[in-house]
């Protein structure tokens, strides 16, 4: 806890000095480039990638349901599943593939929280355009509803392909 403190005070203490000197690739003022430090945006706020809201939210979608398709695979206790430590590994390596495959295009939050928090965080703190993209459009909705309705597609996916293949039950142990 007194780390964190202190690493606050520092910050506090640092911050306002590199603003004054002028250095250019640390922009502390409330624009959208520090905006995507905080929150997602669409092509991760580059505007020559021409990512749109409806290419983020499908791929928010293909996103999270991958992600829950292959952890119900992984964790299913009906399956054969590896042990709890790999599986951990193999959950953490599938979030890294979805972020190289899909992390440009939104920012891969995949989770509703990653998002939100931060983004409310960022309103509250003075970014006028948080609930925005850099091309001025309501994007605030796009990392949460993507993800749920991924959700239910990867999970409903699981259940009516690899689930219903699986035995209703664990066998008791003869």
């Amino acid at each position: 806890m007194l780390l964190l403190m202190g690493g606050g005070v520092v910050a506090n203490n640092i911050l306002p000095r590199t603003k004054s000197v002028g250095l250019g690739f640390l922009q502390v003022n409330h624009t959208i480039l520090t905006q995507g430090i905080f929150s997602t945006l669409p092509g991760n706020g580059n505007n020559a990638l021409n990512v749109n809201i409806g290419a983020a939210f499908w791929d928010q979608v293909l996103g999270t349901a991958m992600l829950l398709f292959l952890i119900f695979v992984i964790t299913d206790p009906l399956g054969t599943n590896p042990s709890a430590p790999l599986s951990a590994i193999l959950i953490g390596l599938v979030i890294v593939a979805i972020g190289f495959a899909l992390g440009t295009n939104s920012g891969y939050a995949i989770n509703p929280a990653r998002d939100f928090g931060p983004r409310l965080m960022e309103f509250m703190t003075g970014y006028q355009g948080a609930w925005r993209d850099q091309y001025g459009e309501f994007y605030f909705w796009v990392p949460i509803v993507g993800p749920l309705l991924g959700g239910l597609i990867g999970g409903g996916l699981y259940e009516v392909t690899v689930g219903r293949s699986l035995p209703k039950a664990l066998e008791s142990g003869k």
